[in-house]
Order: structure tokens, then sequence, then C-alpha cells
């Protein structure tokens, strides 16, 4: 009988053992991550708020033949300069996290980063964009854009310098989280930007190098 009940008392030991290790795992693996998720996904919520402050709502229409002008660039750099200003040294920090997710999207084209990988993507991401979107609906009111033209602009500064303008949706991806969908972030297909025309590189040719430092900013659709 004794021996009896030192057994159950070991197999209740192993019981409460292993037990805490599967908690420590769902925690460690589901609960932490989710909640940190929840807590970024909050906070990237507020971007289509801060972005309703734009004040040109204009309709925008392509120029024929996609063609930039010397204004358009002028006042998109200034927006970009702007932008990187406000975050002085956590730039550095959005480019560790840009190449961190860059990385990741671009392992394997048919690969879907996890829930947890999505989380950790996110973690310590809100607070950086928030205050670089802040900054960028400033230096946008301040240059006069419209979100559409300034989008347009992105792309087709982007394209004359051979890059694709197309990284993750943020706000995208924070409201389909908070819609309960944590399935994961599909991988980044890269596209060819296409030919642009020789107009828009001679434009943009001056902007190569910085634009290339800015292209954090692009990936998040700063």
């Amino acid at each position: 009988m004794k021996k009896f009940a030192i057994g159950c008392l070991v197999a209740l030991g192993l019981f409460t053992v292993v037990g805490g290790i599967g908690l420590y795992f769902a925690y460690d693996r589901l609960i932490k991550p989710g909640m940190e998720m929840a807590g970024s996904v909050k906070e990237l919520a507020k971007l289509g708020e801060i972005e309703k402050q734009v004040r040109n709502t204009d309709a925008f229409e392509p120029p024929q033949g996609d063609e930039l002008t010397q204004p358009m660039v002028k006042r998109f750099v200034e927006v970009q300069q702007q932008v990187e200003s406000s975050l002085g040294p956590r730039m550095a920090d959005l480019k560790a996290k840009y190449d961190q997710l860059d990385r990741s999207l671009n392992e394997d084209e048919h690969r879907t980063m996890s829930f947890r990988e999505v989380a950790e993507g996110l973690k310590d991401l809100s607070s950086i964009v928030l205050q670089a979107k802040n900054a960028q609906v400033e230096a946008l009111n301040r240059a006069g854009f419209s979100v559409k033209e300034y989008a347009w602009v992105r792309q087709q500064v982007y394209a004359a310098v051979g890059i694709t303008a197309v990284g993750i949706d943020v706000q995208k991806l924070a409201a389909e989280a908070q819609a309960g969908n944590v399935k994961g972030m599909p991988r980044r297909h890269r596209s060819d930007p296409g030919e642009a025309p020789q107009a828009n590189k001679t434009l943009v040719a001056p902007y190569e190098k910085q634009l290339k430092e800015w292209a954090p900013l692009a990936f998040f659709g700063l």
C-alpha cells in the first residue's frame, strides 16, 4: 500500500512537471505571441485614423505616359526626408526590421509566415510605424499630396531606379488580425517594376542612393 502511495505521488509529480512544461510551451508558443500581437495590432489599427488627417482628398488621375514631373519628385523627396528626420535613430531600427522580414518573406516562394513569426515581426514595430505615419501625414499636408497621388508617385519614383515599392500592407494586416485572421503573413511576391519612362529615370537619378536607403519606408507603405 505504501509503495502504491509512493507510486501515485511520483506519477502525480511527473504529471505536474509534464503539465507545467506543456503549459509553458503553450504560453511561449501561443499565448505570449498572441498577447504581443494583440498589443501591436491595437496600436497599428490607429494608422487608418491617422491617414484620414491628410487634407487633400481630391481625385487623382495619373498623367498620360506615367511621366513624373520635377515638382512631384521634389515633393516626394521632401516627404521622405521629413519622415526619416522624424524617426532619427529609429530609422535604423526600422531598417533592421525590414531586413528581418524581407529575408523571411523571400526564403521560399510559397512560404507563409507562421502566427508566431507575424507576432515577432510586429513586436516593437508599432510605435516606430505610428511615429513615421504621423510624420508622413504632416509632410503630405505640407507638400499638398493626396494619399493616392503620393502612392502613385512613390511607385513611379522607385520603379525609375529599378525598385518595386511593394511590401507589407501594415494597415491591412492589422485590420485582418483584429478581425481574427491570424493565419499568417503571406510571402511578398516580387514583381518586375517594368520599364520606367526615360524622363522619370532622368528626374530620379540624382536620388538613387537615398531611395535605396529609404526602401524600408516603402516596404511599410510610408
